[in-house]
């Protein structure tokens, strides 16, 4: 079976078409372990993370984590090589997310030509339903959704519930060339 276009560099990142597209028919090859910290899906679980389900519809705590992560890596001159974008499953995490990157970009005008349109591949800030075409190194993946003040978790994921929302997902993750970053509360 011939491989479908993919910009992922890493056999994790494939695993999920592979699977839920093309029943396991694709043959993909192990990425090496020892790049592992800097390839492949890596799931960082944000402690006391508020899903703010009849306000906001926004997660705080977990927007700020990946915001921080983001900004981390735009300093490291290492790190600051590899493009990123962020996916978001809804819109309101998209706005909050993109309103702390323009907080953060102020304070920190150094960081300012990752985001110029004359980058190569500037920083993106998308939410699921809009994230087609782009891909970069590294993609920043907020939930979102999560347990919300009384500790319930509702089912209702926004457009992952809606017909075709397994394609959104497929799309966002296979975005990510070498690596992508899952945000989540706990």
């Amino acid at each position: 079976t011939r491989r479908p276009h993919s910009g992922s560099r890493h056999e994790s990142l494939f695993a999920f078409s592979n699977h839920h597209y093309y029943d396991n028919r694709i043959a993909t090859f192990p990425s090496p372990e020892a790049e592992s910290t800097r390839m492949g899906v890596r799931l960082h679980l944000v402690p006391s993370g508020l899903y703010d389900r009849s306000r906001t519809r926004t997660n705080p705590k977990e927007a700020e984590a990946l915001v921080d992560e983001a900004v981390r890596r735009l300093w490291d001159p290492f790190e600051a090589e590899r493009s990123i974008g962020i996916v978001t499953f809804n819109r309101a995490q998209r706005n909050l997310i993109e309103d702390l990157l323009e907080q953060k970009r102020r304070e920190h005008p150094e960081i300012e030509p990752h985001f110029a349109e004359s980058a190569p591949e500037p920083v993106f800030v998308k939410s699921l339903d809009c994230v087609q075409g782009d891909e970069r190194d590294v993609v920043l993946f907020s939930v979102g959704y999560g347990p919300d003040e009384s500790g319930r978790i509702s089912m209702n994921f926004g457009p992952l519930n809606r017909e075709g929302g397994e394609r959104w997902l497929n799309a966002a993750i296979s975005r990510a060339r070498p690596q992508l970053v899952g945000y989540a509360s706990q």
